[in-house]
């Protein structure tokens, strides 16, 4: 069953609490908190279990923790306190960032400290039963199908996955294709739209959008659609984009 939520980066001007009124007024059913503003790593204790108390008051699940975790620049013990919080919020995956090098630029030795540290997160992560995922997005190692499987089958460990997206929107072709590649390592997708330099709208690939929920409806897959950033990243325009994907989920 495909569920819908918001990342809360969409709306880092806001607070948590206002990100939870607009979830819960999208009736969406998760909220993925992002490690940047609204939940870094070592937030206290206090705070994360009153955003997760307010999270619950409203029907909104939390599964998955958006951190800012580079496994090519960070070393694996800085991981530690990223595991804490995303524990304390209950979200059963943490994503996390390849690297910002581009695949065939990608050193013998980048890829090793890439699949290294990855391995280790993903044990440490394990011993919590939270998986670890990683960003779907250009410009990293982990741009495109074929480059998100070498690196996954380089760390060789069961418990990192990946996310997906349309990393270039305008190529429908490619974007499918892409959802057919890393599917059997696929926890969670985003539902957006960018060419690079800026959000586009959704309406203007509803095409697309309709055939990439079509074959997960088709799959039974079992995660979650999180919106992330729109043109203007308004509520406003958050509640067309709800309308539309609901729309569409219904035709498929």
């Amino acid at each position: 069953m495909i569920r819908l939520g918001l990342c809360s980066v969409t709306f880092r001007g806001k607070s948590a609490e206002e990100v939870i009124e607009i979830a819960r007024a999208n009736s969406l059913a998760g909220i993925e908190w992002g490690g940047d503003i609204h939940v870094p790593p070592g937030t206290p204790a206090s705070r994360v279990k009153e955003i997760v108390g307010k999270c619950r008051a409203a029907g909104i699940a939390i599964p998955s923790y958006g951190s800012y975790f580079n496994v090519l620049d960070h070393p694996p013990e800085n991981f530690a306190p990223v595991i804490e919080t995303a524990a304390l919020l209950g979200a059963g995956t943490i994503r996390v960032w390849a690297g910002w090098v581009l695949p065939d630029e990608m050193t013998p030795g980048q890829f090793e400290k890439i699949t290294s540290t990855s391995w280790e997160i993903a044990e440490a992560a394990s011993r919590k039963n939270i998986k670890v995922a990683f960003e779907f997005h250009d410009n990293t190692p982990t741009q495109g199908g074929d480059n998100a499987l070498k690196v996954l089958k380089g760390i060789g460990h069961p418990n990192m996955y990946t996310y997906w997206q349309a990393v270039h929107p305008n190529d429908y072709a490619e974007s499918l294709g892409n959802l057919e590649k890393v599917y059997p390592k696929l926890v969670n997708i985003h539902i957006q739209n960018n060419d690079g330099e800026k959000p586009l709208p959704l309406g203007d690939y509803r095409e697309m959008w309709g055939e990439v929920l079509r074959r997960l409806k088709r799959k039974d897959f079992n995660g979650y659609g999180f919106f992330e950033f729109n043109p203007d990243n308004s509520p406003e325009q958050l509640e067309k984009d709800v309308k539309l994907i609901r729309e569409l989920l219904a035709q498929s």
